[in-house]
């Protein structure tokens, strides 16, 4: 089974029953308007004004989504450069123009509190990005209940001079502008000005696809380690079953894949060798 696969299998028994989750908002110090689908991830000062507006924004338009990173990315930005992008308000979010797979320039929202890019229906449409039965799809916890969403691949994504590709997006039904989310703005050290209405990136360094050393050793164990366990398992003990000796044949050779996938995608994705131990 694929990487991307298996991460969603687990999503999907992760959010089952996550039907009643509240959709966090909160407005920082900059003025700027936040979401998160955990209190953990509200500041302290921040959480009893985020806990009323869960009560209050039950039929909140902005959906976040809890769905780690399960492809790797790469950006691009020169070392120390600093880039500038202008940014329009909406109400009390920032709206900004993000091209897409460099043929279709749309409307995004910024939500520093999704964990990933989310496009429209329509804009899939536009960028022919066909959704069947063999596209992975996800059970999605958001402000409005439970959604079936599906999971593409983008080519590229880019905000002024800043670009990140083979990036993770998910196709919502339940929204007409999109979500520039976590697995993006992770790529880069970010500020908001906004009394200028300005968006600073960074390059950052301390990051690989989104994701630092401590969040690429994690990945890279929960593969080695059930590895190791049945690599011992086959050697140490006689299994008499045949049937079952294959079985568990089949699982090592499945996992050994499994490896193989994530270091080609360390790989791309410019991660050191001492990240993946």
């Amino acid at each position: 089974m694929p990487l991307a696969a298996r991460v969603l299998t687990v999503l999907f028994l992760a959010l089952a029953g996550a039907a009643s989750a509240e959709i966090y908002r909160w407005t920082d110090e900059a003025d700027v308007v936040h979401f998160s689908q955990s209190l953990e991830g509200v500041p302290p000062q921040h959480r009893e004004s985020a806990r009323a507006s869960a009560s209050a924004d039950r039929s909140l338009a902005l959906q976040t989504f809890s769905l780690p990173a399960a492809a790797a990315h790469t950006s691009r930005a020169r070392p120390g450069r600093t880039i500038s992008i202008p940014f329009e308000r909406r109400g009390n979010v920032m709206q900004v123009d993000v091209l897409l797979n460099d043929r279709l320039t749309v409307p995004f929202l910024v939500d520093t509190g999704a964990s990933d890019v989310t496009i429209s229906r329509e804009v899939a449409d536009r960028l022919g990005l066909h959704v069947g039965p063999e596209t992975p799809h996800v059970y999605a916890a958001t402000a409005n209940g439970i959604v079936r969403v599906a999971v593409v691949q983008l080519d590229s994504v880019q905000l002024g001079p800043a670009r990140v590709e083979g990036l993770q997006a998910i196709i919502s039904p339940a929204i007409s502008v999109g979500l520039l989310g976590g697995n993006f703005f992770n790529n880069f050290i970010y500020r908001v000005d906004a009394a200028q209405r300005v968006i600073t990136l960074e390059p950052n360094d301390a990051m690989r696809a989104g994701l630092g050393e401590r969040e690429w050793r994690e990945r890279f164990r929960r593969i080695r380690e059930p590895l190791a366990r049945l690599g011992t398992h086959l050697e140490e003990r006689q299994i008499s079953r045949a049937g079952r000796r294959e079985e568990l044949e089949r699982n090592l050779a499945a996992l050994k894949r499994q490896l193989k996938e994530l270091d080609l995608t360390a790989s791309r994705a410019g991660v050191p060798v001492a990240w993946r131990h």
